[in-house]
């Protein structure tokens, strides 16, 4: 089965909102998916970033669930269609990742055939390393 991977510079452009220039494109990528698992690591409100991200994506006509709020992040992995990473400091992202040690599962979620949709961080992460990110190295994760 062949990957399926979106990657976004940003989340939005200057002078729109959030996805607003992609929408079109991530309609094309999730085609029949109905549910997307969110990833709100790379910010520290998580709370407030899934609020955003399940308005926004639910107004493209999908059910938006927290990767945060699951009792079984792995599970919720297992059993995604789709993911979204969000954007935010891809060091907060990858450390966070590591330390849950979700890593290696959404790896081979994706692997499998779940559509990963990437913005900013969510992209740095899908890359062989975050080498090239700019964001400051708030945490440190024990890999790049």
């Amino acid at each position: 089965m062949h990957k399926r991977i979106l990657l976004l510079s940003s989340s939005s452009v200057s002078g729109s909102n959030s996805l607003d220039y992609a929408e079109e494109v991530i309609h094309e990528f999730f085609g029949d998916t109905k549910r997307v698992l969110f990833f709100p690591y790379a910010l520290a409100d998580r709370a407030s970033y899934f609020a955003r991200v399940e308005e926004r994506l639910g107004r493209m006509g999908y059910k938006v669930e927290a990767i945060h709020e699951a009792s079984s992040p792995a599970a919720a992995i297992e059993k995604a269609e789709a993911v979204f990473v969000g954007g935010g400091n891809t060091f907060r992202l990858l450390k966070t990742m590591y330390d849950l040690d979700l890593l290696g599962i959404l790896r081979d979620r994706v692997e499998a055939g779940a559509a990963y949709l990437g913005s900013s961080a969510g992209s740095n992460l899908a890359c062989p390393t975050i080498c090239t990110t700019n964001d400051m190295p708030i945490v440190e994760p024990p890999s790049f």
